[in-house]
């Protein structure tokens, strides 16, 4: 009964001590989104260009250890530096949380000369614990340390889609694994605090941790889903509230719709900021929380001088320039929120079947499929080649050919006869692989435009991208296919040596936006892309097409950022979430997007 008590108590503390934290969360989260993001990204780029290295991608990477090790140097300086200001912004908030626990105020000032202070005693063992550290907190989803310079990093949607792939023994194993992070993240979240609040070192702050925890593992983590579960809790009943108000304006009063849809968007965004407060401090408040309950939260460090409190003293002038700004920010607020509400406008984006299939209709990247799928005149039909043993195309998805053919070898290890001769299995169904030319002339009989998805390997010939356009570029212009591909060098090339062909990049992630490329378009993996991604690269004149939107929420959210097309494994769903949802959205379709769509 006291544990329930005690939890809830916590979470009430946790609640009502929000205002205490949004000054320095706010600052810090600031200064990273506005400053430090910008000058990172902006150091890059100037980096990159000393070394004439448009874009850091896995072909790259051979070509910075031989050629430019300068850069190389210089890039790994600056991810160490990334690293060390992660570690500041995490230590930064564990002070601030440490003392508005302690119930001392501390000026901003002294807080900035504690973070440095322990920034002094850095080494590259508590670095290396802390990278260690933050990879085990992130699985505890949703109060994991929230970095602005690491908030790209997520597990994209196609390899969780592999892993759940029905694969029993991969899903087992994940589970497992996962169930080992958390564990360890219990048994070691008190280790970097205590380096941290009571610099002990790394021995004897992780010592501490193990044997603390021993016999609080469940109440820990009881205390991370009470305070997860409280802030999904009043998120989810806030947003809905104010999606349920705006709808019943839309359609009883639709005069006020747009003033009213303002309005709520304000909500919303006030809402979005209270839960960057939540996400962020989470994790800090359970972690001071139980060292002081449990009575090793140590004293005042020895750093902090408590200054004479004095009652704020607001005078005319405070007053007015508080005002002024309050009245500009609304302004600001007001007429971005109008301008977002009222200017949005949908199109019809392109329509790309995933390796020629409709849900599962046919074996994939087979002339079946290709068959079948194109009776539903999708704009592109997507298909993957490789390079044989005997330097020809094949058309094949996997570097590996076990799991489509039962046969342990490359598609490179073969010559296309030996390809030709094999059975694809999948979904119960068979067909033959399938050659490049084969795929081609069956595409130009049923007048199908393709995009072709270049598959590069190591094992490639030199002369591969000569030949290919040598032996298909007529083919390709008179029927209107489009190129793509996941090697960076590859697209560079194809768009230098052949300017009429349209060629697209392959990003599975956003990290810092889209590449500087002579590339037509961007083909984005739909889990990191969002509409500031889509707006970036139509101010650069090019298009983005997004991988693999498998569901109608899905879709609709790519249409509702603007990309101009979509890969889909469900050819006929894409269609039909375009004929019922290319419409005006409400202003209701317009907020929900616009949380969705954050960041």
């Amino acid at each position: 009964m006291n544990y329930w008590k005690n939890s809830l108590v916590n979470i009430i503390d946790f609640l009502r001590s929000t205002t205490s934290y949004f000054r320095d969360v706010f600052l810090l989260h600031g200064f990273m989104l506005f400053i430090l993001l910008p000058a990172l990204s902006s150091l890059t780029k100037f980096i990159l260009r000393q070394g004439s290295i448009n874009y850091i991608s896995s072909d790259a990477l051979g070509l910075l250890f031989q050629k430019h090790p300068f850069v190389l140097t210089a890039l790994v300086l600056l991810l160490t530096a990334i690293l060390v200001i992660v570690f500041f912004e995490f230590t930064f908030l564990l002070l601030s949380v440490f003392f508005i626990k302690k119930k001392e105020p501390i000026t901003l000032k002294q807080l900035l000369r504690g973070t440095f202070y322990q920034l002094k005693k850095i080494k590259a063992s508590t670095i290396l614990f802390f990278l260690f550290y933050f990879f085990l907190i992130l699985p505890i989803s949703g109060l994991g340390f929230n970095s602005d310079l690491l908030s790209k990093i997520k597990i994209p949607a196609f390899i969780l889609d592999y892993i759940f792939a029905n694969r029993v023994i991969i899903v087992a194993s994940v589970l497992i694994l996962y169930l080992i992070l958390i564990y360890l993240a219990i048994r070691l979240i008190f280790a970097l605090p205590e380096m941290i609040l009571r610099d002990l070192s790394f021995k004897e702050a992780v010592t501490e941790s193990w044997h603390s925890t021993k016999q609080n593992f469940f109440k820990i983590i009881g205390q991370f889903l009470f305070i997860e579960g409280t802030i999904l809790l009043i998120s989810a009943l806030s947003y809905a509230l104010i999606f349920v108000i705006q709808s019943a304006i839309e359609t009883h009063f639709s005069a006020y719709a747009l003033p009213s849809a303002v309005i709520a968007m304000t909500f919303l965004q006030g809402m979005y900021l209270l839960n960057i407060v939540f996400s962020t401090v989470g994790i800090f408040y359970i972690t001071i929380d139980f060292m002081d309950d449990e009575g090793f939260l140590p004293a005042l460090p020895s750093w902090f001088k408590q200054e004479e409190k004095t009652e704020p003293h607001w005078s005319f002038g405070k007053v007015m320039a508080f005002a002024a700004a309050a009245v500009i920010f609304g302004i600001g607020v007001g007429t971005y929120n109008t301008n977002y509400l009222s200017n949005h406008s949908i199109k019809e984006p392109l329509t790309i079947s995933h390796r020629g299939v409709d849900n599962g209709n046919a074996v994939q990247n087979s002339l079946d499929a290709l068959k079948k799928t194109s009776q539903l005149h999708p704009s592109y039909i997507e298909m993957d080649i490789q390079e044989t043993k005997d330097k020809k195309f094949v058309v094949m998805h996997d570097f590996n050919l076990k799991a489509l053919t039962g046969v342990k070898k490359r598609p490179n290890q073969l010559t296309l006869t030996e390809l030709q001769n094999l059975t694809v299995v999948e979904n119960g169904m068979e067909a033959p692989v399938v050659s490049f030319d084969d795929y081609l002339a069956e595409a130009k009989k049923l007048h199908q435009p393709l995009l072709i998805e270049i598959k590069a390997t190591s094992q490639d010939s030199p002369d591969m991208i000569d030949r290919f356009i040598e032996d298909y570029r007529e083919i390709i212009l008179s029927e209107k296919h489009i190129i793509h591909t996941l090697t960076f060098d590859i697209a560079q090339k194809l768009k230098e040596k052949e300017p009429e062909f349209y060629v697209g990049y392959i990003l599975p992630f956003n990290i810092v936006g889209p590449p500087i490329s002579k590339v037509d378009f961007f083909t984005m993996e739909y889990t990191t892309l969002n509409k500031n991604f889509v707006e970036a690269v139509h101010t650069d004149d090019k298009k983005v097409y997004a991988w693999t939107a498998n569901d109608e929420g899905t879709m609709t959210r790519m249409i509702f950022y603007g990309v101009d097309g979509i890969i889909t494994d469900n050819m006929t769903l894409l269609k039909e979430t375009i004929r019922t949802d290319l419409t005006e959205p409400t202003y209701s379709d317009k907020l929900f997007y616009f949380i969705t769509g954050i960041g």
